[in-house]
């Protein structure tokens, strides 16, 4: 028990040393332009959106499916809500549901495109992305539109904060405490297993695109709510959004050792964004941001895919070292 009891503690040390250290090195070297209390607590409020969008892709990139339209379709949700609530002056409970509603029935319709066109799900959701910022334009509210000041309730302090502890608690349940969980985590270790033992991998594809809408909806609301204005996509510019939470769960992914699949999550896209804000802090420009970026999930899809060689090679060299350390003794 003790043994358990330190080991877990030395995993949270582990943990929360990551993005101390992003805090420490960025706030060193921008000679206090960056890590004020008010930048951090900015930092952390941009993370929300980010960390439910890593939340809904997970169950998807954990069974090897990249839905390449969650940006676009986090962005047309917000614009119907956005587009009925200057056009129609909607109450404020229709605006919730119309935004969160319109991310469901978008990624429902993905994951039927996806099960019914039986192609790789990154070449379905492609086309599809390319569709829903057709779409966007379409509506025709401009390109860059403010949305009215009641709307933006949800991205207050501590609304969102209260919101995203929800979520975060609804996911835990979720993932660990239901069959679905279950099951998702079967397929991700092997569909033709999870096959054998009776689980259903298209009805858990459908429920995973589902479960994506849910919380691609929610982060979309409370999106909106904190910039308080709504831009088209265009030329596949959704991207941006995407890529960014696919590196706070690849992060998250390889923290996995150490802690949860959620816990871990929440650092990774914590880590990203104290990295966005640091590299503006230091005057990079955005292009060279994306470099850095790019070098990021580069070092860590390398490092995850690479753990058990890691592993084995650390075991080896400390059983060399042990091996080294008894023949020394025998012979003294």
């Amino acid at each position: 028990m003790q043994s358990k009891g330190k080991s877990a503690i030395g995993n949270a040390v582990k943990v929360i040393c990551v993005p101390l250290l992003v805090y420490a090195f960025f706030a060193v070297f921008s000679h206090g332009k960056f890590g004020s209390a008010n930048s951090m607590v900015a930092i952390a409020q941009q993370t929300i959106a980010a960390t439910l969008v890593s939340l809904a892709m997970a169950p998807n990139l954990l069974c090897n499916r990249f839905d390449l339209s969650v940006g676009a379709i986090m962005t047309m949700s917000s614009i119907m809500g956005t587009y009925f609530a200057i056009k129609n002056s909607i109450p404020l409970p229709v605006f919730v549901i119309l935004v969160i509603g319109t991310a469901i029935v978008m990624n429902s319709i993905t994951g039927l495109a996806y099960l019914g066109m039986k192609v790789p799900a990154m070449v379905t959701t492609l086309g599809i992305c390319m569709i829903y910022e057709m779409l966007t334009n379409l509506l025709n509210i401009g390109w860059c539109t403010a949305l009215p000041e009641q709307y933006t309730i949800f991205g207050n302090i501590p609304t969102c904060f209260i919101i995203f502890a929800v979520m975060l608690v609804v996911f835990y349940l979720i993932f660990t405490h239901t069959e679905f969980g279950y099951n998702v985590r079967a397929i991700a270790n092997g569909q033709q297993i999870a096959k054998n033992i009776g689980i259903k991998p298209k009805k858990n594809a459908f429920l995973m695109f589902v479960m994506s809408g849910v919380f691609v909806g929610v982060a979309s609301l409370i999106n909106v709510s904190i910039s308080g204005q709504v831009a088209s996509e265009q030329y596949f510019s959704s991207a941006n959004i995407l890529f960014n939470c696919m590196l706070g769960f690849y992060v998250g992914l390889a923290l996995l050792r150490y802690c949860n699949l959620m816990v871990g999550i929440l650092i990774g896209n914590f880590i990203m964004t104290m990295m966005s804000a640091g590299l503006l802090a230091l005057g990079l420009k955005s292009s060279l941001q994306n470099v850095a970026a790019g070098l990021v999930i580069l070092v860590i899809m390398i490092v995850t895919s690479n753990q058990g060689r890691i592993s084995d090679y650390f075991a080896m060299k400390h059983k060399a070292k042990e091996i080294q350390k008894r023949i020394s003794t025998s012979n003294g």
